[in-house]
């Protein structure tokens, strides 16, 4: 998945990415030897960008020099170096260590090339799919992959692997190994459109390492790998060094060639965001992604940048993320979408916005604001035609008109919103006593934000005054990031700051962040709780789309229903990445647009 770069929540999830398979569907850029359906490539709609034999990504420079090093900062702490169970905390950059059967490029929806399996074999009616292991693949012990380690490594993903693999893996009936390079998948149906994309991105483990050892148990033995990194030096809990592996086995192919520069990537854990900020000003570290706007004003000096050979650059984001206050409507007091709606009015985005963040984010009406995915207007007559299914899990005006955030009403006062929020309460049971609003068992309406970030604590000071105001009580609660990571999978939270995910091209994941399948769950991915039968409906559907302008109904119509049902607050969006990095780290002219791609930067003594 390269070095996409995201917030640490989003860091918690992994995401990404089949019915009858058209003629279109997978098709390569012409048939390639004596089999026409066996592929270099594979897209989710339509043909892959790049043909058979092509050189490199156009994102990347393939004249990039090779050298040097990348350190980065980083918060928390780290104790292990599995990224894909959900015991512990991975070390950053712990991926890099790992190859998938496929790579992804990142200037188009969902499309994947030939990585560790040199080519892809598919069922015309999308019953099966065989992957052809690259003879070339080769551990970093030396020993060769095989068609045994794909089939292995999905057993033990499915078996003792991260919750979300369960879920991501479940439209697989069996795997079998039919020769030592290749590996067939049948599926249990052929509505999956995307699952042999989905079954690309599946990192490949040794089964001759892991056999003997407990997957499911996070520790800092290295583990046998093969991707362009392994570590050098671990400091437990404080650093970590990868150093590039010479003679990585897939160096040359195209999806790599011009990317994994840097000799060296290290990176440095410090306390918290305060330390991490003045370590980049000292010359601590070389890159930092900023996403507070604030930082970027008036928290970054530039006689600290010029001393320090530092320098800004805004690169725009194609695929931007947005923030929401997602709700736990597994509490008892969050389980009515009312009282969610009311807590809506207490978020005065336009003063936050102001006040904090010199007005650089854009407000988010939807979880997918930002990009073409997002519900915006009123329904189409595709959308409307498939919430008419779902009635009485939507209000409904949600049929009529587009989602407007709580407070943003066109002309609604502090008073108003105040007004309209209490209003709500009342619907749902709640009354005032004594100053303090209580249900019918007396019981007050008091909440708990957790958050990972002391500096997220001062957007909720006027959010908490406001609810002191309507007689809730609103505690402000920050842990470290290990601590957050360990609530929020045991779902032990009232509210969360958190982003939810997305690529391009939604799928299958979708069912794990929304769907009642795994709502209580150790680790689940359904951080708000929901249990709508139209949510699973429309998860079931996304990765069946036949076609893009289905799939963006299908996403938008979800988009509608969980906007209606305030399972979350979208808050705001950037469309910049913006970075502070050294001046000798070189970027290529035309980045890739749907991801923060850091394997493709380089090391550059001078200016050429």
């Amino acid at each position: 998945m390269g070095f996409t770069v995201f917030s640490l929540t989003a860091l918690l999830i992994i995401g990404t990415l089949l019915n009858s398979i058209s003629p279109m569907l997978f098709a390569a850029a012409e048939p390639e030897g004596l089999n026409s359906r066996l592929r270099h490539a594979i897209s989710l709609y339509g043909e892959p960008k790049y043909a058979g034999h092509f050189k490199h990504f156009d994102y990347v420079n393939p004249a990039a020099p090779k050298g040097g090093e990348l350190k980065q900062g980083v918060t928390g702490h780290f104790d292990s170096l599995v990224p894909y169970i959900d015991r512990g905390t991975a070390a950053a950059g712990s991926h890099m260590m790992y190859d998938t059967l496929l790579a992804r490029s990142w200037d188009e929806p969902l499309s994947k090339y030939g990585l560790i399996a040199e080519r892809i074999e598919l069922a015309p009616d999308n019953t099966w799919a065989a992957f052809y292991i690259n003879p070339s693949a080769r551990f970093h012990d030396g020993h060769p992959v095989t068609a045994h380690d794909v089939k292995f490594s999905f057993d033990l993903l499915r078996e003792k692997g991260s919750t979300f693999y369960k879920q991501f893996y479940q439209d697989v009936e069996k795997v079998e190994v039919t020769g030592n390079n290749r590996v067939l998948f049948v599926f249990r149906h052929s509505n999956n459109r995307e699952l042999p994309l989905i079954l690309g991105q599946m990192p490949i483990l040794p089964k001759h390492y892991w056999t003997t050892r407990d997957f499911s148990s996070p520790g800092m033995e290295v583990p046998v790998s093969s991707g362009p990194y392994k570590p050098v030096k671990i400091e437990p809990g404080r650093s970590i060094t990868f150093s590039r592996v010479e003679n990585y086995w897939g160096k040359d192919l195209p999806v790599n060639r011009g990317r994994y520069n840097f000799d060296r990537i290290q990176y440095e854990y410090y306390r918290n965001s305060h330390v991490l900020l003045e370590a980049l000003q000292k010359g601590e570290y070389d890159l930092k992604t900023i996403s507070d706007p604030r930082v970027w004003h008036d928290q970054i000096r530039d006689e600290s940048l010029k001393k320090n050979q530092l320098i800004r650059s805004s690169l725009s984001n194609h695929n931007p993320q947005t923030l929401t206050i997602t709700y736990n409507a597994r509490r008892t007091h969050l389980s009515d979408p009312r009282v969610r709606e009311a807590l809506g009015y207490a978020v005065e985005f336009d003063w936050i916005n102001r006040h904090l963040f010199h007005g650089m984010y854009q407000r988010a009406d939807s979880v997918f604001a930002g990009t073409e995915l997002g519900a915006s207007g009123k329904p189409s007559e595709q959308e409307t035609e498939l919430l008419l299914s779902w009635k009485t899990e939507i209000p409904e005006q949600a049929l009529a008109q587009a989602w407007i955030p709580p407070g943003d009403e066109t002309g609604m006062t502090r008073r108003d919103r105040k007004r309209k929020a209490l209003s709500l309460l009342q619907q749902s049971g709640w009354t005032i006593n004594n100053n303090q609003l209580v249900n019918r068992n007396g019981e007050p309406l008091e909440l708990e934000i957790l958050l990972s970030s002391s500096e997220q604590e001062r957007i909720f000071i006027p959010v908490q005054k406001t609810l002191e105001s309507m007689g809730i009580r609103l505690n402000i609660r920050t842990v470290d990031a290990a601590q957050y990571v360990e609530r929020v999978r045991n779902q032990d939270f009232d509210m969360v700051m958190y982003t939810f995910p997305h690529t391009p091209s939604p799928g299958t994941e979708q069912a794990s962040l929304w769907g009642s399948s795994t709502v209580n769950q150790h680790g689940s991915r359904n951080i708000a709780g929901i249990r709508l039968k139209s949510i699973d409906s429309l998860t079931e559907k996304i990765p069946r789309a036949n076609s893009r302008e289905e799939l963006l109904t299908l996403i938008k119509s979800l988009d509608r229903i969980i906007l209606w049902n305030h399972y979350v607050l979208p808050l705001w969006y950037q469309p910049h990445w913006l970075v502070i990095h050294k001046q000798q780290l070189k970027y290529p002219k035309n980045p890739a647009p749907y991801a923060l791609d850091l394997s493709t930067w380089w090391y550059q003594k001078t200016d050429k």
